[in-house]
């Protein structure tokens, strides 16, 4: 063992005695080769590989001469010392075991390049392929996620790469393409009568100019005109007519009201899993099941350590159907709130100028007449015959 572990080392020697040179015919002889001989008082030097030293001590044994060993330069020091110490070799296998096994489990997930919602999406769609912190995912696991992710509709392009216990996500918000429908008899109509403040047809024949009052349902822009010879010249009107109206809106609030609210009760339950193995933590109760849980991944870290393992924390907080009671001035505040909603969801570009609220109650609600003076855009698209002129 001892001769195939020096046989890489090139050593250094010392050759004494009494005709000691003559070694070197000897040496060439038996196809040793000795470089860097430098002739000695008593004797010479050299240097012969680790594979021809046996022999060299055989052949100066038989003349008689003794041989010094001076230096030996290779890997065999280390090799012989790491024999002496089998527990070194066997610590560093160990170590490539771990790191080859430890590997495949998700220690970390890398989801910087994501938004907060979106981290959280994909959180979610993760947890239900059974990947999360700890755990060992397996090809099939990480294609399911990858198809659930593709599917959710909260991402326009989606990507997973798990290599070195780090699950990496990268992705784009999706974008919605509209697509422009087929060339229709399309007029634009007044949604509501008003001023016209400004007229912006971007396809069509405009019948209305700034300046002049419309009325509902009245035509802002016509889809045809008649050329000189009097064919019609279809052309499907698009757009926007800005114009000052004058609507009443009115919102009701009762006075009490039924509502689900948190009692404080809550119910948690807490996984612990590392290693691919998952235990509960004590302290951890049953959740209801008509309760919607809150779930929350906390990666386990020792300092800025990674650990290949997480806590899984589900919280239910009760609730109960309670009544609620308004003061009279809430109710109305309340009141006039909800005629501005139906303002904004009927004109989401909506400018209110004015506001003039009207408030009365009855035995049970507040409410509230408002009379809005308003700029928006009151072109509403419709089938319509052809316009002539």
């Amino acid at each position: 063992m001892k001769r195939r572990i020096q046989a890489a080392d090139s050593i250094r020697f010392c050759v004494r005695g009494r005709g000691a040179q003559r070694l070197l015919g000897q040496a060439a002889q038996a196809g040793l080769k000795l470089e860097r001989i430098a002739p000695q008082a008593d004797g010479f030097t050299a240097v012969v590989s680790g594979a021809g030293w046996a022999k060299l001590c055989q052949l100066a044994g038989a003349g008689g001469w003794q041989v010094i060993q001076m230096q030996r330069r290779g890997p065999g020091p280390l090799a012989e010392r790491l024999l002496r110490r089998p527990g070194i070799l066997a610590g560093i296998g160990l170590f490539f075991v771990l790191l080859h096994w430890l590997g495949g489990f998700l220690w970390c997930m890398n989801l910087e390049l994501l938004t907060v919602p979106q981290q959280e999406s994909i959180r979610t769609l993760l947890a239900q392929s059974g990947i999360w912190e700890g755990c060992r995912p397996s090809q099939a696991e990480l294609a399911q996620a990858q198809q659930l992710l593709e599917a959710s509709g909260d991402f326009g392009w989606v990507s997973l790469n798990f290599t070195g216990g780090c699950l990496a996500a990268e992705g784009t918000p999706l974008q919605q393409a509209h697509a422009e429908p087929p060339a229709q008899n399309t007029g634009l109509y007044a949604r509501a009568g008003g001023e016209v403040l400004a007229v912006n047809i971007a396809s069509g024949f405009a019948q209305v100019q700034p300046g002049q009052y419309v009325g509902n349902g009245m035509l802002l822009a016509a889809a045809e005109k008649l050329d000189r010879s009097g064919a019609p010249v279809p052309q499907p009107a698009s757009g926007t007519v800005t114009a000052r109206v004058r609507l009443a809106y009115t919102g009701q609030q009762a006075f009490t009201q039924q509502r689900p609210a948190l009692t404080g009760a809550c119910a948690e339950r807490r996984t612990l899993t590392l290693l691919g193995r998952s235990c509960l933590l004590p302290g951890s109760g049953a959740l209801p099941e008509d309760v919607p849980p809150r779930v929350r991944w906390l990666p386990l870290r020792l300092g800025r350590l990674a650990l290949p393992g997480c806590v899984q924390e589900t919280t239910c907080w009760a609730r109960e159907t309670q009544e609620q009671t308004f003061t009279p001035e809430t109710a109305a505040a309340l009141a006039r709130r909800s005629a501005r909603l139906q303002l904004l969801q009927d004109y989401p570009d909506a400018v209110i100028e004015s506001e003039r609220d009207f408030a009365s109650t009855t035995a049970t609600a507040a409410v509230c007449r408002a009379v809005f003076v308003f700029c928006a855009n009151i072109a509403e698209p419709r089938i319509a015959p052809a316009a002539s002129g």
